[in-house]
């Protein structure tokens, strides 16, 4: 739980400006119109959490809003969040303030005012995105496989003994070094030619795996 408010705090702002702002003046809060009044206290929170964003995403090369490492809202929304934002503080100050000739269809609309604030408020929830993880590069690589070949050995042991070969893999793309090894040494595994000299059917060389040469071009 704790973990989760931690991560979603920016979004949580307007809630605790809000609930702040109704502490303060809980004592007034006795009947229903100062019950809908709290659409004014919501509205402090949306403003500051728009100016919050502004100011993140002004921040930001693409104009994203980072929410955390791995949540973010679109650089698009700012603006209408903020436009939102503005409409209902200033509406519901409006609402509050205007003389309605009925009392009944001011409450109606200190309603609206209320809903419209509630409903701005957990916008941002609902354009919550995950944040592209950066693609790795693709690179070529040209690796050298040094490798042993028993059935060579059985052929001339006293000469051929410890002798290494190797095999060339060119043109290997990968992303990383060790991405590049594993591929090449693959290819040559699938390849014929890293069958035994004279072996079983399907007896491959030994190949040195720690001396594997990885080069960059």
């Amino acid at each position: 739980m704790f973990a989760w408010i931690a991560a979603y705090l920016p979004l949580l702002l307007p809630l605790a400006v809000t609930v702040l702002s109704i502490f303060a003046r809980a004592a007034d809060i006795r009947s229903y119109e100062s019950v809908l009044r709290i659409s004014n206290d919501i509205a402090i929170g949306i403003i500051s959490f728009d100016i919050w964003a502004v100011s993140v995403s002004r921040s930001d090369p693409t104009g994203r809003i980072l929410v955390n490492s791995t949540t973010m809202i679109s650089g698009d929304f700012v603006l209408p969040f903020l436009l939102a934002g503005l409409l209902v503080a200033v509406g519901c100050v409006v609402l509050v303030h205007y003389n309605f000739q009925v009392e009944e269809t001011k409450y109606r609309w200190m309603l609206v005012g209320l809903v419209a604030s509630i409903l701005v408020y957990i916008a941002p929830f609902g354009v919550l995105d995950t944040v592209p993880q950066p693609t790795a590069e693709v690179r070529r690589y040209i690796v050298v496989i040094p490798y042993q070949d028993p059935g060579i050995v059985r052929v001339a042991p006293t000469v051929l003994r410890g002798r290494f070969f190797a095999r060339f893999e060119r043109e290997i793309e990968a992303t990383s070094i060790a991405a590049a090894q594993e591929v090449a040494v693959q290819r040559f595994l699938a390849n014929s030619e890293s069958n035994q000299f004279k072996g079983k059917s399907g007896e491959k060389v030994v190949i040195q795996q720690e001396n594997v040469l990885v080069i960059k071009r």
